[in-house]
């Protein structure tokens, strides 16, 4: 069975406690277990420690979140910028750097593609509605397991060994893609033309898609690409 790495969300807990919690939702622990996958949590730690760690690995994930500091890429942040987490980024970053560069199977999964692109160089759109998308909305009202707007495959696999040529998604970001980083390559953009998935070329898989598929059993196939 292969080892599936995950970097944790957090939370701050009420009370006297007040520690932040590094833990994961359980939905993206349900799609990788349908898929016959084993999987360890992986919160911030030494980048010594995790080189013992990640040789171990098949696999990784990079789950949703908040924000990504514009400093990351080089800009100054924005009035809408949202809540962001220094640590975080500067694990997650490291995380998706060894992946690309060690040639680790790894899913990014809304924040999680945002921090690949940075990863490896690239830009986000701080806000996207400030930022001149206003046509789709790319964060939804609607509760899951609801819909939100097509997206429109551009490139072959992986997602098309998965998907048609179109389909609908759920959508929970104000963020999103804007200059690809290095090697990255488009394979599905919205109506509006924000890239929704992106892969990095020449890599046995490093792929980040903008929707939450943890919250679609429908969409679960794609956490079994890390089998690759």
């Amino acid at each position: 069975m292969r080892l599936i790495g995950i970097a944790t969300q957090h939370r701050m807990p009420e009370g006297p406690m007040g520690k932040r919690f590094w833990g994961l939702l359980e939905p993206y622990l349900e799609a990788l277990a349908s898929q016959g996958l084993a999987y360890v949590l992986l919160p911030p730690q030494d980048p010594e420690a995790l080189e013992r760690i990640l040789p171990h690995l098949d696999g990784l994930l990079l789950p949703g979140g908040g924000d990504v500091d514009p400093d990351r890429y080089g800009e100054e942040p924005q009035p809408r910028l949202g809540e962001i987490l220094p640590e975080r980024d500067e694990h997650e970053i490291y995380l998706a750097r060894y992946a690309a560069e060690k040639g680790l199977p790894t899913l990014g999964i809304c924040r999680g593609i945002q921090v690949m692109n940075v990863a490896l160089g690239g830009s986000l759109y701080q806000d996207l509605e400030a930022q001149g998308f206003t046509e789709v909305q790319h964060y939804q009202k609607s509760p899951p397991p609801a819909l939100a707007h097509r997206v429109s495959l551009v490139a072959e696999d992986p997602l098309s060994r998965i998907f048609p040529p179109s389909f609908r998604v759920n959508s929970y970001h104000h963020q999103g893609i804007k200059g690809l980083g290095a090697g990255l390559k488009p394979l599905a953009v919205a109506p509006d033309g924000l890239v929704e998935a992106l892969a990095l070329e020449g890599h046995p898989l490093f792929l980040g898609v903008q929707w939450h598929p943890e919250l679609l059993r429908g969409h679960w196939p794609l956490f079994g690409l890390l089998k690759v």
